[in-house]
């Protein structure tokens, strides 16, 4: 028995360290995950190895097909997209159960911390990495009060599987280092969004709130289509983790983008 239950912390252990790894930018699209240097690198069995890659499959980060072993798995940009859309069809409905239930003070405030650090971050500029992070964990930290105020737990659960899907996560925010503003205008308008979306949580106006949801999750998609080609045009822009699992037309794309 202890055994086995050693066996299982094992295999959570490297399945955890292989996903942080993947989605971290370690491997790139469609690339081979061989067992017996990752049993190596982990410190764990071959047999380990293998059921942490099967745990991934589940998840859709590696695929397994006969006589060539476990393969990162290669995302499309339309399937980043269709993932972002049903997102924020997600965080709709979570912004709607808030207005239903009713926003608590608690959460209230958090929100309009949360907004005025934002505020504090755009007065600085982004042209320091430093802004740039503190952006990015407050908008990961924004969107995941929004979730856990809506008090579903399948709504959670569904973002959190999304989220695995490279530039789909809250903090997969675009930074376009070529501009001399790195991108402010855009990244205010998200901004004034999420401004109007707390109004709209605390007004109760549930049908106000869904559709910026949707909005902003549809302007979220654009803004990675663009940074997408622009990239492919040499435009330099930040990197984000897991940027080499994306592909197009079936080519493996090695540079990186965000949202």
């Amino acid at each position: 028995m202890a055994g086995t239950v050693e066996k299982a912390t094992q295999v959570e252990k490297a399945t955890q360290a292989l996903r942080e790894a993947i989605l971290s930018g370690a491997y790139g699209g469609d690339e081979k995950m061989r067992e017996v240097p990752l049993a190596d690198t982990l410190g764990v069995s071959r047999t380990v190895v293998r059921l942490a890659l099967s745990a991934l499959e589940l998840e859709g980060l590696v695929v397994h097909t006969p006589n060539r072993g476990f393969r990162t798995r290669a995302f499309t940009l339309e399937e980043v997209s269709d993932a972002l859309i049903v997102r924020g069809e997600l965080e709709a409905i979570a912004a709607r159960y808030i207005c239903e239930n009713g926003l608590s003070d608690s959460d209230r405030a958090t929100f309009e911390d949360l907004l005025r650090q934002m505020e504090r971050v755009l007065a600085s500029g982004f042209a320091e990495v430093e802004s740039r992070l503190a952006w990015m964990d407050l908008v990961a930290s924004f969107h995941g009060l929004l979730v856990t105020a809506s008090g579903s737990f399948a709504i959670r659960a569904t973002i959190e599987q999304l989220s695995r899907i490279p530039l789909v996560a809250p903090y997969s925010v675009v930074f376009d280092l070529s501009s001399e503003d790195y991108s402010y205008a855009r990244i205010r308008s998200t901004f004034e969004t999420r401004e109007q979306l707390v109004e709209a949580l605390i007004a109760g106006q549930s049908g106000r709130a869904a559709a910026l949801m949707v909005g902003y999750a549809y302007q979220a998609c654009n803004n990675k289509r663009a940074s997408f080609e622009g990239m492919r045009h040499g435009r330099r822009v930040s990197s984000i983790p897991g940027m080499g699992l994306i592909s197009r037309d079936g080519e493996r794309q090695t540079e990186n983008m965000g949202e």
